[in-house]
């Protein structure tokens, strides 16, 4: 490394994070999700510990609806149904590197994709995100495992977060 710079090339399909247009409380969570997918890709690394330790600061009070480490679990959970479904590895950058961290992989935009779809109540996009992210295999623990992952993130402005009787993206609502 010079000057702070990693030698990574990015990839066809890689994108700046900056350019992808997710919202902050997106990023917290492909950062968590990152740290989870450094963790099974390099045990040794106990990168899962970091998860949990950076969640707090990632997702501070009031910009989710769950405790941060409820949502770093609910990351790890959403982690865990793609890799069930998917049968190839996939792509992710280092979360511990400032260059690498600033690149998101297709698989990663993917994994992200489908939950800003559930987060905004667009579930045929999050179907299709999840579709490709599980690679054409049976999605709908991903998306189960999303769905609850939105609801703790969903941002709800003070006035309306009193009886909406919303759960994320499951169709159930208070009559």
């Amino acid at each position: 490394m010079t000057a702070g710079r990693c030698n990574r090339t990015p990839s066809h399909g890689d994108t700046p994070l900056a350019q992808a247009g997710f919202d902050p409380v997106e990023q917290g969570v492909l950062t968590i999700a990152r740290l989870f997918f450094q963790s099974f890709a390099f045990p040794n690394s106990h990168a899962w510990l970091s998860a949990f330790a950076r969640a707090g600061r990632l997702l501070p009070p009031g910009a989710v609806q769950g405790r941060s480490r409820d949502v770093a679990f609910a990351v790890l959970g959403a982690v865990q149904e793609m890799r069930t479904a998917r049968k190839s590895g996939f792509r992710f950058s280092n979360p511990d590197c400032p260059c690498c961290a600033s690149i998101l992989s297709d698989h990663e935009r993917h994994f992200l994709e489908v939950l800003r779809a559930l987060r905004r109540g667009t579930r045929s996009q999050a179907h299709c995100a999840a579709m490709l992210v599980c690679e054409g295999n049976p999605a709908d623990g991903l998306l189960l495992a999303m769905s609850d992952l939105a609801a703790l993130t969903r941002a709800r402005p003070p006035s309306t977060m009193r009886g909406s009787g919303v759960q994320a993206d499951r169709g159930l609502s208070a009559t």
